[in-house]
């Protein structure tokens, strides 16, 4: 009984060490710039790295060539099938919250869970997805040229501290484990 009522940490709080920094691509980034950026969309999104087989070649040479944006980028990997299908796998309200801490970086508000399954079942998943991306929201927090990253950890005008707790309760680190080649197979 004394084991279960001694007092801990923040346990909430202290997930913000397995955060990663946000990266900002510069407009002339250097290779490794580059590449550190194309990862973290995909851990952010994906919640993992991928494997060479699963990367979106084009997209990530468009973003390479200066042809599109951060912002671009994370919305071409928002629009493939291995973020789609990562969402329609979860069950409706897991895939709005993993939609939100993916792309806004926070849990949703149950106003916004009940937005997000009702563009996805009348429009379809990639409208919702879409409506999240091109949300004020997002360029405020993100614009076109910062991979988007975990932010509901900390508290800010407007935001309900039920949203930091919620986020905290989602987020349970980023892995982004890469298989080695037997997995692989």
């Amino acid at each position: 009984m004394a084991k279960a009522i001694r007092p801990q940490g923040l346990q909430g709080f202290a997930r913000r060490g397995g955060i990663g920094a946000a990266i900002t691509l510069a407009p002339q980034p250097s290779r490794a710039e580059l590449q550190s950026a194309v990862d973290a969309v995909y851990r952010q999104l994906l919640n993992r790295s991928v494997l060479a087989s699963e990367r979106l070649v084009i997209p990530e040479s468009q973003l390479s060539n200066g042809q599109l944006t951060v912002a671009e980028f994370v919305a071409a990997v928002a629009a493939s099938p291995l973020f789609q299908e990562r969402l329609q796998r979860l069950a409706p309200l897991r895939a709005a919250s993993a939609a939100y801490l993916s792309l806004l970086g926070r849990a949703a508000q149950p106003a916004e869970v009940s937005r997000f399954l009702t563009t996805r079942a009348q429009v379809g998943q990639a409208a919702a997805v879409e409506a999240l991306l091109s949300s004020k929201e997002y360029a405020m927090a993100f614009s076109s040229d910062r991979v988007p990253v975990i932010r509901g950890l900390d508290t800010s005008d407007g935001q309900p501290l039920s949203t930091v707790n919620r986020t905290a309760s989602l987020y349970g680190g980023n892995a982004a484990l890469n298989p080695s080649p037997r997995q692989a197979l």
